[in-house]
């Protein structure tokens, strides 16, 4: 890997993307953002690029593009939520009902079309655990977990826009890898839990009992990923070399219960303990092992650390 490589980092303005310029810079890349919000000048990183565009603009991503002479992409500008309103639910509507389904997935398209036309060849982006389906359960039928740990193999069963709309992006990736030879990977974040924001997140906790729950885990797995960690993990995939064309990884740095996982699935998710009867240590129901083989990922901001390593 060159110590100079050039990579375009999208929702460049974001909390997440912070974190990511960050370990890139200490680790000698050249980095431009690209966002359509404009940072902070005062807090922004100096001398660090930053290009105003729409992802839903093949214009703005190839003006990006050329801009930052980027040889590689980390994709993490997304809407984070489903905009669908469906009867009988209570939401206050701040945004078209297509606007998650439409950024998200032609907005990545838009990005590699761009990115095969100037020759990227690495394009690393944030996907959600959410694909597994997880997350809004429009019909409300249970999440049915197929076994445990769950991997990169599951079936995924996704219903809400946002959840879909990740899924397609991953596609799109896929497909980009085929046909022009882009190698990408797709991180299945889980929850991210930003150091400024500490106090409000749990961690040590003991989920409680719930004896009448059928189906597998709606909304968390009691699992989160430190931005610092993701920012590991995407700097990890530009630099491989062992990869296939396209990959997906669950991207976690811990669990937030203290007991073993197999315990909080027997009381939390009571019809799964069948399937949880080999499950040792703590990592959590979605397991990282796949990053940790073959990427040598090692979280490092677990809240079992001493505090001062956390």
């Amino acid at each position: 890997m060159s110590t100079n490589k050039n990579v375009l980092i999208t929702g460049g303005a974001g909390r997440l993307a912070r974190y990511t310029i960050d370990y890139l810079l200490e680790r000698n890349y050249r980095v431009t953002a690209f966002d359509m919000v404009t940072p902070d000048p005062d807090s922004f990183p100096k001398g660090v690029p930053f290009v105003k565009g729409n992802l839903t603009s093949l214009e703005d991503n190839m003006r990006a593009l050329h801009l930052s002479g980027a040889d590689a992409i980390v994709h993490l500008g997304a809407i984070t939520h489903d905009t669908s309103l469906q009867p009988g639910r209570s939401r206050i509507q701040r945004m078209p009902e297509d606007e998650t389904m439409r950024v998200n997935t032609m907005g990545t398209y838009y990005l590699m079309d761009a990115a095969r036309r100037f020759h990227v060849k690495t394009v690393v982006a944030a996907s959600s655990y959410y694909v597994l389906g997880l997350g809004f359960r429009i019909s409300d039928r249970p999440f049915r977990v197929h076994y445990l740990p769950i991997d990169e193999e599951h079936p995924l069963q996704p219903e809400d826009s946002y959840s879909l709309s990740k899924l397609i992006n991953e596609e799109t990736l896929k497909a980009f890898g085929l046909a022009y030879g882009i190698r990408t990977v797709a991180f299945r974040l889980n929850g991210v839990d930003y150091p400024f924001q500490r106090d409000t997140y749990k961690y040590n906790i003991t989920p409680e009992a719930r004896p009448n729950h059928t189906g597998g885990p709606i909304g968390t797995t009691h699992q989160y990923i430190d931005p610092r960690d993701a920012a590991q993990a995407f700097a990890l995939a530009l630099e491989a070399t062992n990869l296939e064309l396209f990959e997906a990884f669950y991207l976690h740095t811990d669990s937030r219960h203290w007991e073993d996982t197999k315990t909080v699935v027997e009381r939390h998710w009571p019809d799964l303990k069948e399937l949880a009867g080999h499950l040792e240590g703590t990592e959590g129901v979605i397991t990282g092992r796949k990053l940790r083989e073959k990427l040598g990922y090692e979280p490092k901001y677990s809240w079992r650390n001493p505090p001062h390593d956390f």
